[in-house]
């Protein structure tokens, strides 16, 4: 520590930021462990303490002097992770303590007060202990009629996640029966995940873009469905965070790392399988193959693990269910459920509501299969994209979202998360200047805005108002994939070696 004062203050008051989020993220789940707040607090703390004192000696010696040189920007950017940090601990207090329903993000909204995704993965992992054969039976999470059921304060969720997904709840349930634990050990676990990936993504891209994506980084953290999801606990930000990292760990040539994360990714989410099949279109055999491995491997476990029951339900109940829209039918009852849906599948709903003739169920899963197809053409276009590191790494955003997007529902809560990111990676390549600035900065805006359950306007202004966000915004992700694919040679530890 003696040496900090020669670090300069803008080396310690950059490290303050990441590590200050990480010290909330770490008090949280600690107080899941069952440790008492001041206990807690202090840990952190002190890991907070020699955390800046780490990283301050690490980070490049020209920081020092940046308030001299660019004044302005080095405040704004300390103000906004202050308030990055702020906002960090705001939430925490409500994961500690399901009580404080004044710290939720939206706290004038009952349904996000009282929702967790997380819940789902409780009772299943109960449900697969007890030997409940099919988990999916959505009466098992609701009444009949879709009356809610209850864990503490929250209203138990439905599962609709693939077996493998049942060998964590069920470890988590081995460690821990106390759902709050879990609750707050999730929040420290989810985001330190994608803090990481934020860091690790604008550090890969390197140079002035990825300078400029470090310190746009807070405006990821800190839009509405960022801390929004973190607050419900949903898998879908840990899933496309961790799938960045394992495409960063092939580039680095950490080809068993990224097989590994990528193929538990896919038994557990599914959609993140987009980028296996980028990888074969880029014929990037190595890390296909440790693909391969991991998932064979897990996928064993689970069958001894688990039994054959769960994917039996998987087959026989769930899968028709998703692919009709029926495992959603209690949601699909809510006007504005449909007008948060961001899939191809609510895109069809959203044009019959509005009155547009032979939408129905059917139409939207006809759709869906198409929608497909022309997903698999566009993971061959965005295999072209071979060079720049920026332009690579919005492929890979860009593709994840999209296949996310093949779901019949997938809420703007967690949709949005990746537009965010792929908007800030946007303004950290155009820079500071010009009209494409403030047009994305205008995106940005708009990006934060999640269908809160309480009326905001008549139903129909609402649904086509998401409709035309929805519209715009994949037209983003085609402008990412179409943007004039680079053809150079692919620069990868794999194609070096």
């Amino acid at each position: 520590m003696s040496s900090l004062p020669t670090l300069g203050v803008e080396r310690v008051g950059a490290s303050l930021i990441p590590i200050g989020i990480g010290a909330v993220l770490l008090d949280t789940a600690l107080r899941g462990f069952g440790l008492g707040p001041l206990l807690a607090a202090g840990v952190s703390v002190a890991c907070a303490v020699a955390g800046i004192a780490w990283l301050a000696r690490r980070l490049p010696a020209n920081l020092d002097g940046v308030l001299r040189r660019r004044s302005t920007i080095a405040i704004l950017w300390f103000l906004l992770g202050i308030l990055s940090i702020g906002a960090t601990a705001h939430l925490g207090a409500f994961m500690a303590d399901e009580a404080k329903a004044e710290n939720s993000i939206y706290p004038f909204d009952d349904f996000f007060v009282h929702h967790s995704c997380l819940s789902a993965h409780y009772q299943s992992a109960t449900l697969q202990r007890a030997g409940v054969a099919n988990v999916y039976e959505r009466t098992n999470f609701e009444g009949p009629q879709g009356e809610p059921k209850f864990l503490n304060s929250f209203v138990i969720d439905v599962f609709l996640y693939p077996p493998p997904m049942l060998l964590l709840s069920r470890l988590a349930l081995w460690l821990s029966e106390d759902f709050a634990a879990w609750r707050a050990v999730w929040f420290g676990i989810e985001g330190g995940i994608v803090a990481v990936a934020l860091l690790a993504v604008a550090g890969w891209i390197g140079g002035p873009q990825g300078e400029r994506a470090v310190l746009l980084a807070p405006l990821v953290w800190l839009s509405f469905p960022t801390l929004l999801t973190l607050q419900i606990g949903n898998l879908h930000l840990a899933a496309i965070a961790a799938a960045m990292l394992a495409m960063l760990a092939f580039e680095r040539g950490h080809h068993a790392v990224g097989g590994a994360i990528l193929s538990a990714l896919v038994l557990f989410k599914i959609f993140p399988g987009i980028l296996v099949l980028l990888l074969l279109f880029q014929r990037r055999w190595r890390s296909v193959a440790w693909c391969a491995t991991w998932g064979t491997l897990l996928l064993i476990t689970a069958f001894l693990v688990l039994g054959t029951a769960p994917f039996h339900a998987l087959l026989t109940y769930q899968l028709p269910r998703l692919s009709s829209g029926a495992a959603f039918e209690s949601l699909f009852q809510h006007p504005d459920t449909i007008a948060a849906n961001q899939s191809v599948f609510g895109a069809v709903q959203k044009l019959a509501l509005l009155g547009v003739p032979g939408m129905s169920l059917r139409t939207a899963a006809a759709v869906s299969w198409v929608y497909m197809l022309v997903l698999i053409g566009l993971t061959a276009l965005g295999a072209r994209v071979r060079g720049a590191r920026l332009s690579r790494v919005l492929v890979w955003l860009a593709l994840i979202q999209l296949a996310s997007l093949r779901s019949p529902f997938t809420p703007d809560t967690y949709a949005e998360f990746p537009l965010i990111w792929i908007l800030v990676l946007l303004l950290a390549g155009v820079g500071w200047q010009g009209w494409r600035t403030v047009l994305l900065a205008a995106l940005l805006v708009a990006a934060n805005f999640a269908v809160p359950t309480v009326p905001i306007m008549p139903i129909t202004s609402l649904l086509a108002l998401t409709l035309a966000l929805q519209l715009l915004y994949f037209g983003i992700y085609l402008r990412v994939l179409l943007a004039g694919p680079d053809t150079g040679p692919m620069k990868t530890s794999e194609t070096a070696a």
